[in-house]
């Protein structure tokens, strides 16, 4: 029996056996050696893919109620559809929108734990630490990006408002809560209707104008937000657990009854007021103010969380619709 040990320094690449069976080895010195690679490089798109995967976690829940909203607002707003036009109104508004999402998702991790586990930090794919580092540098990102295609403008009330919101802490109260989301919303669509056009990015109160230059009036703009002001809290009633939890007072959790009352009547009656005010548009109005009614009966009268989530992504669709009506056959 010989005992040999071979000491390797820095990396352990491979393992010998030498023992009594010695003469059964064959002769060549290394053919009992297996190599046994300890660190996988990965490659660049599996690289690619996880942080994608990381960035898309960050927005998953706001796809429905921001992204596509005000994207399908700003194409048929702004009247331009081309692939150019489409791909930079889409990649505006998701970096916009992903900045708000990291902000806030770095502040109450507790709370993404109870309401949304699935989300980048509670699930463990980044740390807080290094969302926070991605915040700011996704600022510096959107205001470099925003410069260069002509609405600097609404993306700095962007940033305003999400640092009021999450940093301030002002969006734990149910009232700036829904104002700072109308301010928001509004600097999403006036954004998105005239990223990457040579005019001011902020439209005049010139109804002429504005249609002459293919653009929306700022009357669209303004009742968009008033219907975010007043119908947001939407979002709200499938998470009061987890606010709760936190300590932020929602709508829903200020006044439980009142706000599936409100709810329940203001989104039928902005329906009807968007039928009035384009009244030609009799065929998607009327869709329209169908799926509202039933939106806002599911709010007054289903009431579990499970109830609320499809409830809230009725709603979504709703939204949709109230942003494209002003603009269909035109």
């Amino acid at each position: 029996m010989v005992n040999l040990t071979i000491k390797l320094t820095k990396v352990e690449v491979c393992t010998m056996t030498i023992g009594a069976s010695m003469s059964s080895v064959p002769l060549h010195p290394f053919a009992r050696f297996h190599l046994r690679p300890h660190v996988e490089i990965p490659s660049f798109f599996t690289v690619s893919v996880h942080v994608f995967c990381i960035l898309y976690g960050f927005t998953k829940s706001d796809i429905m109620t921001v992204l596509v909203p005000t994207t399908a607002f700003g194409t048929v707003a702004a009247g331009s559809a081309g692939s150019g036009h489409l791909l930079r109104r889409f990649a505006w508004v998701w970096f916009h929108l992903l900045h708000f999402c990291v902000s806030n998702q770095c502040l109450d991790p507790e709370e993404d734990a109870k309401n949304k586990p699935w989300r980048p930090i509670p699930a463990g794919k980044i740390s807080v630490a290094a969302a926070r580092w991605l915040r700011w540098a996704l600022l510096v990102w959107c205001l470099l990006i925003s410069a260069q295609w002509d609405v600097l403008a609404p993306a700095v009330v962007l940033a305003l408002a999400t640092f009021a919101h999450n940093e301030l802490l002002l969006g734990s109260n149910w009232f700036m809560r829904n104002a700072l989301n109308a301010v928001g919303y509004g600097s999403f669509s006036i954004g998105a209707t005239y990223v990457g056009r040579n005019i001011e990015p902020v439209p005049r109160l010139n109804v002429e104008r504005d249609a002459a230059m293919g653009g929306a009036p700022l009357a669209v703009h303004l009742m968009n937000a008033a219907v975010i002001l007043t119908t947001i809290q939407a979002q709200d009633f499938k998470d009061v657990e987890g606010d709760a939890s936190v300590g932020r007072r929602t709508l829903p959790i200020a006044h439980p009854q009142a706000s599936r009352i409100l709810t329940a009547v203001l989104i039928p009656a902005w329906s009807l007021i968007s039928a009035s005010m384009w009244p030609s548009h009799s065929i998607p109005s009327g869709m329209m103010v169908a799926l509202s009614m039933s939106v806002g009966l599911r709010f007054m009268f289903w009431r579990t969380r499970a109830a609320d989530q499809r409830s809230y992504a009725m709603y979504n669709v709703w939204l949709c619709l109230m942003h494209v009506l002003p603009f269909v056959g035109r």
